[in-house]
């Protein structure tokens, strides 16, 4: 075998696998794309293993021809040839009695041959054990084929460990110490080696290739040009790292038939992970047909096939997807496959908004999941190509699956943008987009807008006549002006959806009507009532089999029998609704379960667990981006740390419980807050100078104080983004224009000081 020149570094799990798999089989396949390490991963699993065979390598990447390949593998097992016999004979013959390890190296451009050479020899030799490596598998008779998969890279956002563990990165360190042996490599640029080997997929070639520049640019400067280098590496004639990932891929390409190079551009304009129904659509291509053409380029590392939740998922490689799409094909065809692209997951959208709250909801998550990156990418392309149409009526169909996911940010900021190209329009489609806009801004705290927008769209589709969706925008005005304390709007709004509801024997809208003034009569403590309304809801939820609401009822009653005495029933009723929690990934759900599972705990004085479950459940909603969510965590944390005895810790949470219910209009949530100061013996600000929220003011102490808004969003847990919009909103109500004028108005009305009473509480 060939001795190698350089270090071998990580496939620790993979060599284990690799050597159980040659002990047990008399032919094994290594198949993965070019740059893969196939090779080197194959010959140190077999100085390795336990087989102490004798070991003889052919690199057949020279190769052409079948007569060639026959004459190639005699020569490197010192077979003569013989007159009147041919030499696949004659190498037969000369193993026959023998024990050892044939290695055929690079066997895809002589499939064929290398697949009729190795039937024979097996058949005639039974000591002798084959490994081949391929970019295609053989689709020989007992071939055991072992998929060799990219490095390990670091995930975004690595911690130090996760970095130095990371087997990419761990080579491109190596690899760039071997240039320049006095690299001292810090966390950023072990930081910037992570991005770049997540971005090379983690194949092991391309970042040979990329760390060969290390010592004539720093890891900073590689990073940034990173395309460019790869494609002009310079290495020693002859080495592995010789080949470019173009030339290697372009020999890949060339393999194909005709009709699968014709669909690679196709799939190339995925994001993501994709199914054979995506392939079918996007490609246009006949449903028949799909399937083997799929097959092939799995067997031609073109494609990685996964198996999860029962359907396959294919993904083709960044490097590899980079190639396709500087084909002359994928140039020509473009835009139509874009837009064939952005059409079949605007489908996959208007699909969600019901299938997410039927009886296949779990279903629906797990392909909506998946499907994110090309549902993003769906929407990008509706802005950037002028359909504004298609983008609205997108993300006004995927309010639901941002609400369940907790991507409440990103879907308001679609919405913006689209009901912003729509203008004045009042047609169904901005009404909805209205709805769904509605639907994220009281979830995420903004209820006057909230409010805004569901008064629109009520308006526009009672004009329309369209009683399924009045009813939608009457129950999220509700749900907007409950949170604002208007119990009476609420109750209006609520009663209006129930109407209609019923009037179109609509009993999945019945359930959420009866719900929704179930937890009306919860806010007035009218706990018979409130109780009565969840179980009517609850029984309609069962019936229709929808795992979703019902473990969204089960919350809701549990939350009245935790205050009726019933601790075992709402145990019960927390535990299945946890469990179809669970298997939904519902964040909001979760938070709103672990919330009333510290509520169960302080009911029986578990303050301990009461404290771990409220934690919890700020956690979840904060990330989900749930404000009035966070509001009634903060304050059930509060009270359970209070009872623990630590008191400074309480008045935190309680403060900070204060500012959110403030700044997003929280009444309720507000008047519990101070409440609960009240009991601390903590005094509450009554009062702002010209119209100030607290969280506004604690912004204007902080720059008073001289911090940047990095340092201001991570003393108050917020984005920068959100930083800046308060600092624009403080600006507008003072009339300010600098931090300067921002500091001398802070500290002349003692908002400074104020800042730092709250900071210390």
């Amino acid at each position: 075998m060939p001795w190698p020149l350089s270090s071998f570094v990580g496939r620790a799990a993979e060599l284990a696998a690799l050597g159980e798999l040659l002990t047990r089989n008399r032919l094994v396949c290594l198949t993965g794309p070019g740059g893969v390490g196939k090779t080197r991963l194959a010959l140190e699993a077999i100085r390795g293993s336990e087989l102490g065979l004798p070991v003889t390598f052919v690199a057949l990447e020279p190769i052409r021809g079948a007569a060639f390949l026959s004459a190639a593998v005699a020569a490197a097992l010192r077979v003569r040839d013989r007159p009147d016999v041919p030499t696949n004979e004659a190498i037969a013959e000369a193993l026959v009695g023998t024990a050892q390890v044939l290695v055929l190296d690079g066997a895809e451009q002589l499939r064929d041959e290398v697949a009729d050479l190795v039937r024979g020899l097996l058949s005639a030799a039974p000591g002798l054990r084959i490994v081949v490596t391929s970019r295609r598998v053989l689709g020989v008779a007992g071939e055991a084929s072992f998929v060799v998969p990219p490095l390990a890279v670091p995930p975004v956002g690595a911690s130090a460990a996760q970095l130095d563990s990371a087997d990419a990165v761990q080579l491109f360190l190596t690899r760039a110490r071997e240039r320049l042996p006095d690299l001292a490599a810090g966390r950023d640029d072990q930081r910037l080696a992570g991005e770049l080997c997540r971005r090379l997929d983690g194949l092991p070639l391309a970042i040979e290739l990329i760390a060969g520049w290390v010592g004539t640019l720093s890891i900073g400067e590689i990073a940034a040009r990173r395309d460019t280098l790869i494609a002009s590496a310079p290495a020693a004639p002859g080495s592995e790292a010789s080949r470019t990932l173009e030339s290697v891929a372009a020999q890949s390409y060339a393999l194909l038939g005709p009709t699968v190079q014709r669909l690679l551009p196709a799939l190339s304009t995925f994001a993501g992970a994709f199914t054979i129904d995506d392939a079918q659509a996007v490609a246009a291509v006949d449903a028949h047909e799909v399937a083997s053409l799929l097959r092939e380029l799995v067997d031609s590392s073109f494609l990685v096939a996964k198996h999860e939740s029962g359907q396959a998922r294919f993904t083709m490689l960044d490097t590899v997807r980079v190639y396709v799409a500087g084909l002359a094909p994928a140039a020509d065809e473009g835009p139509e496959l874009r837009r064939r692209h952005a059409e079949h997951f605007a489908e996959l959208a208007r699909g969600s908004e019901d299938g997410l709250a039927g009886s296949e909801s779990t279903q629906w998550a797990v392909r909506m999941d998946a499907a994110n990156p090309d549902l993003e990418l769906a929407l990008w392309w509706a802005e950037e190509e002028g359909d504004p149409d298609l983008g609205l009526e997108m993300s006004a169909r995927l309010w639901r699956w941002w609400l369940m996911c907790g991507r409440l940010t990103v879907g308001r900021g679609w919405l913006r943008t689209f009901l912003q190209a729509a203008g004045r329009r009042r047609d169904e489609t901005v009404a909805h987009g209205l709805s769904a806009a509605a639907v994220l801004a009281a979830e995420n705290g903004d209820y006057a807008d909230a409010v805004r927008q569901a008064t629109v769209s009520l308006g526009i589709f009672q004009s329309l006549g369209r009683r399924e969706l009045a009813a939608f925008a009457a129950t999220v005005l509700g749900s907007a002006h409950r949170y604002l304390g208007d119990r009476d709007a609420a109750r209006r709004n609520f009663q209006v959806a129930m109407e209609l509801r019923d009037a179109m024997s609509d009993r999945r809208g019945v359930s959420v009507a009866l719900n929704n003034l179930a937890l009306l009569a919860l806010d007035d403590d009218d706990l018979i009532a409130a109780r009565e309304l969840f179980e009517q809801a609850l029984v309609i939820k069962r019936q229709l089999g929808d795992p979703r609401s019902v473990a969204i009822g089960l919350a809701n009653l549990s939350d009245v029998l935790i205050r009726t005495g019933l601790p075992e029933m709402a145990a019960r009723a927390l535990a299945e609704a946890g469990a179809l929690a669970h298997e939904l990934d519902n964040r909001q759900l979760i938070g709103t379960i672990r919330c009333n599972q510290g509520d169960l705990c302080a009911s029986r004085q578990d303050w301990s667990g009461a404290a771990g479950y409220y934690q919890t459940a700020v956690v979840v909603y904060r990330e989900g981006g749930h404000a009035h969510d966070v509001v009634n965590a903060l304050i059930g944390l509060s009270g359970a740390l209070h009872q623990l005895g630590q008191l400074e810790d309480a008045a935190k949470h309680l403060r900070e419980a204060e500012s959110l219910a403030a700044e997003t209009g929280n009444t309720q949530g507000l008047a519990a807050a101070r409440a609960a100061l009240g009991e601390l013996g903590e005094l509450t600000v009554v009062a702002l100078p010209d119209r100030l929220t607290p969280r506004q003011a604690e912004v204007l102490g902080l720059v008073a104080a001289g911090s940047s808004n990095k340092e201001i969003a991570a003393r108050l847990h917020l984005s920068v983004g959100t930083v800046e919009r308060h600092l624009a909103n403080i600006y507008a109500k003072l009339d300010i224009r600098s931090r300067v004028e921002a500091t001398r108005y802070a500290v002349s009305h003692g908002l400074a000081a104020r800042h730092d009473r709250h900071a210390g509480s």
